[in-house]
């Protein structure tokens, strides 16, 4: 049984300018894809599919840039805005 709410996208405004990246692990990452699609089937690995509407989220929601380096992403407020 699924849990609604489990999983919360990481705010830009939660960083600083001496901290300014965060690295999402592959399970909360995939966490939060599932939870924002609760029409489809699970997803169990960090596909491309996975990894490109994880990066328009996190652009959408004001990150400056998001890398993937496997199944981890790492993103950054560069406060500039």
């Amino acid at each position: 049984m699924k849990m609604a709410g489990q999983y919360v996208f990481p705010d830009p405004d939660d960083r600083s300018k001496n901290d300014p990246c965060i690295i999402v692990n592959n399970k909360k990452v995939l966490g939060i894809y599932n939870q924002a699609h609760p029409d489809e089937e699970n997803m169990q690995k960090v596909t491309p599919k996975v990894q490109e509407w994880f990066k328009g989220k996190a652009t959408e929601i004001g990150w400056d840039e998001s890398k993937f380096s496997g199944g981890q992403c790492i993103l950054e407020n560069n406060f500039k805005k």
